[in-house]
């Protein structure tokens, strides 16, 4: 029996088939849980001119492919579920937690190690969720990428074996060229971040950055886990943000490691962008809450306060093209479904046989 087509999947044939598992055919098999389905959908996508395409992969990771055919990661997460201690855990130092469980909600929709093209990989800091060995190890091995990060992450990404060459400190202020787009490093006031380690609280700039992607279809804004600060009305003055990508979530008490969705949509406000995209509030059971109720919330103070702003809330492995689908408002999957014939189903065949017998 055949595993599969070639599509990325496994056919419903094979596992219906008896055959022996073990636990690593079972990995193997089941694990990404989409397969190479979203790798190939990303390989044979052809952005139009004018255009740029994202695919979410859940948290704060994002697949970004140029009408130039660039392809990037943004806070490529490949890990599991794991916990925190407070020796060097942020979240632990503001709420006193000696240590925090992290269990992972959401599925892998790509493979991190079957990528055919692959022009960068860019770490807004160095948090596992974003600066993930797995990844990391997966991009270092299979591709020649760069990798983009501050200074934290680049000291971390050393750590983790990968090429000084490969290594580009993102100093804030600077930018640098890939193909089908300018990528801007700027300001990102990420206040967990920069307690995160064993010393004293650092400068934003060494632990934490935003990656402001110039392309053919638009400014997207990619800005991690970032906190509100007063401070991006400053941003809207030196750049025009056609899409802001930020973190929304549950905080519990003591422990604020998410924007609020009222915080989310100030800081949309603030940087004056056209469309906002919340993510995070997905990917993790501490910052989850009610997705539902946190997104909906959202919306309506975007609706309510900001009617020019769009929202857009996508959904795992879907596919946003920009600006074309600005005006979707909650992304829908697709029915999966392919050569549908009508005179295939049983209704189909019936109407069929019963036309044929009252023709006679």
């Amino acid at each position: 029996m055949q595993m599969t087509d070639g599509r990325g999947l496994i056919s419903g044939g094979y596992n219906n088939f008896n055959r022996t598992v073990t636990r690593e055919s079972w990995l193997g098999e089941a694990f990404p849980e989409w397969g190479t389905f979203l790798n190939q959908q990303i390989r044979d996508a052809i952005v139009p001119k004018g255009q740029v395409s994202l695919w979410w992969c859940g948290g704060c990771s994002w697949v970004v492919k140029t009408d130039a055919g660039g392809v990037f990661w943004i806070d490529q997460f490949a890990g599991g579920s794991g916990y925190t201690s407070k020796e060097y855990c942020g979240v632990c130092k503001q709420d006193g937690a000696a240590s925090h469980n992290w269990l992972r909600l959401n599925p892998q929709v790509i493979d991190p190690w079957k990528f055919d093209r692959l022009d960068g990989c860019f770490i807004s800091h160095v948090h596992q969720d974003h600066c993930d060995i797995y990844s990391v190890k997966a991009a270092s091995q299979t591709t020649e990428c760069g990798f983009y990060g501050p200074k934290t992450v680049a000291a971390k990404l050393a750590e983790f074996e990968v090429p000084g060459k490969r290594i580009h400190t993102a100093i804030v202020g600077r930018s640098v060229e890939v193909p089908g787009a300018k990528v801007h490093f700027v300001i990102n006031y990420d206040d967990t971040a920069i307690r995160t380690g064993g010393g004293q609280v650092l400068p934003y700039e060494d632990c934490c950055v935003s990656f402001l992607f110039e392309t053919s279809g638009g400014t997207l804004l990619f800005m991690g886990d970032t906190w509100y600060n007063d401070g991006y009305v400053h941003l809207a003055r030196e750049f025009d943000i056609d899409v802001a990508i930020f973190d929304i979530g549950h905080n519990h008490p003591g422990a604020f490691d998410k924007m609020t969705p009222y915080d989310g949509a100030r800081l949309g406000e603030a940087l004056n962008a056209k469309l906002l995209i919340p993510d995070h509030y997905d990917n993790l059971a501490h910052c989850a809450g009610d997705p539902n109720q946190i997104v909906e919330q959202f919306e309506r103070i975007v609706r309510e306060n900001t009617p020019e702003i769009k929202t857009v809330v996508m959904r795992h492995g879907g596919r946003f093209d920009f600006p074309k689908d600005k005006d979707i408002g909650r992304y829908r999957y697709p029915s999966g479904a392919i050569d549908i014939d009508p005179d295939r189903s049983e209704t189909g065949k019936r109407l069929l046989e019963s036309k044929q017998n009252n023709s006679k």
